[in-house]
């Protein structure tokens, strides 16, 4: 049965795709306006300062217009300006570190997984969706959702880096004054479209193939997870930059309240941590809804599981934050600083 399974994956995957330093720029303070406040994330912020960026001495643009579009989760002017094909697939990762060389080598260590934290939350909530719904028992979802977790990088094979773009600055510490220099790297992958079902495949068959045999799913749930995928690829969700203020609000929470703790402890953490974000991303015509789930909440799968069913795209982003994220969200809070201050 599961060979059977895993072969209806490759299958679907391909059918369905067959159809030097200037003067400084001064940067705003780090994601930390009153939103964040009236959340109860608000931070203490750190003052930043624009020094260096890719080709700074031949007239290059500091904040390019298409980056900030990236950022924001709208890939459609990077595309046309630099002839991408719409059905190609676009991903951005961010890093930063002490100078360029560094930055290019840890952005290319850390890209497999970040593609591996979007595949787990494009599942997850598919999973929960499909469980409300009882297309798939509750078993099976849990089950699901406690496999993607131990998946840690995703195969990578075929993904092209078009772009790569940074920023270096100066950051003053708001709480001791110090100064300190980071390189903030920004790299862009094109993929084709056929590229990216193969990514899928591999990725799911990991996953179903690490399942319980009486879990298992049918075929016909099995090419509906593919083509939710895909979709979630070709169509990424596009934020104001309110909305992209609160998702690193709460994904650098979830990132510091397991950075510190021993692995066994992380997830129990993450789960807590997690549990107050939703409630925090609550409205009134939620409110008893969730205050029902979080009753039940008694691992991190439950608490994911909240998180995909709060249909907020900052609170599903940042439920399947690790420690292993924390770079990469740090650096995306001092590209906002960067590409939207005043």
């Amino acid at each position: 049965m599961k060979k059977k399974l895993i072969g209806s994956i490759i299958f679907a995957t391909f059918f369905i795709t067959g159809c030097g330093t200037t003067n400084a720029i001064k940067s705003n303070t780090n994601v930390t306006k009153e939103s964040r406040a009236e959340s109860g994330y608000e931070v203490k912020a750190n003052k930043t300062y624009l020094r260096d960026w890719t080709a700074r001495s031949v007239g290059g643009e500091a904040r390019p217009t298409w980056l900030a579009s990236l950022f924001l989760g709208d890939y459609s002017q990077y595309k046309a300006q630099f002839g991408i094909s719409d059905d190609d697939v676009i991903k951005v990762s961010y890093i930063s570190a002490s100078d360029v060389r560094s930055a290019q080598m840890r952005a290319d260590m850390q890209y497999a997984r970040q593609i591996a934290k979007e595949l787990q939350q494009s599942v997850n909530n598919y999973a929960t969706e499909q469980s409300r719904s009882g297309a798939i028992d509750t078993a099976t979802k849990s089950a699901i959702m406690e496999v993607t977790q131990a998946q840690s990088s995703a195969e990578i094979t075929g993904h092209e880096k078009r772009t790569e773009f940074y920023q270096i600055i100066d950051e003053e510490d708001a709480l001791t004054g110090k100064v300190s220099r980071k390189c903030i790297m920004y790299q862009v992958y094109v993929i084709p479209q056929t590229t990216w079902a193969r990514t899928t495949a591999t990725y799911l068959k990991k996953v179903l193939g690490e399942m319980p045999e009486e879990l298992s799913m049918d075929e016909k749930a099995v090419m509906d997870m593919v083509n939710q995928m895909m979709y979630d690829a070709r169509h990424p969700t596009v934020m104001s930059q309110q909305e992209k203020e609160q998702e690193l609000a709460y994904s650098s929470a979830m990132a510091q309240v397991q950075v510190e703790l021993e692995p066994e402890k992380q997830k129990a953490a993450a789960q807590q941590e997690l549990v107050k974000i939703v409630q925090d991303s609550r409205t009134e015509r939620t409110k008893i809804i969730t205050d029902a789930q979080t009753k039940q909440v008694q691992s991190l799968a439950d608490a994911q599981t909240m998180a995909a069913l709060s249909g907020n795209p900052a609170v599903q982003s940042a439920s399947t934050v690790t420690p292993a994220d924390a770079n990469s969200i740090d650096a995306q809070n001092i590209a906002y600083n960067i590409l939207f201050g005043n």
